[in-house]
């Protein structure tokens, strides 16, 4: 379940004790690299748009041999970096 707060998107942790997280503090809490398919659906954008800034070298990628992979520590403090 999400939340919008302050222009941002925020998910209920598991525990309902704790405040709801950010978008960027949820991806970097990630066990193991993000497909461009699990790092689309947090950040509600298309595969293609992903892949486009991949592409564009936007967003910070590790290439596996013909895959895409995303660092969570890396692509959070991309996120912070474009926050406003």
């Amino acid at each position: 379940m999400e939340k919008k707060t302050r222009n941002c998107r925020t998910f209920n942790n598991i525990q309902d004790d704790q405040e709801p997280r950010s978008v960027a503090s949820t991806i970097e809490r990630h066990q193991g690299m993000l497909t461009p398919a699990e790092l689309a659906l947090l950040l509600a954008v298309s595969v293609k748009s992903i892949y486009a800034w991949t592409k564009a070298g936007t967003l910070p990628a590790v290439l596996l041999g013909a895959s895409i992979r995303f660092c969570p520590a890396t692509t959070a403090a991309w996120l912070r970096d474009r926050s406003v």
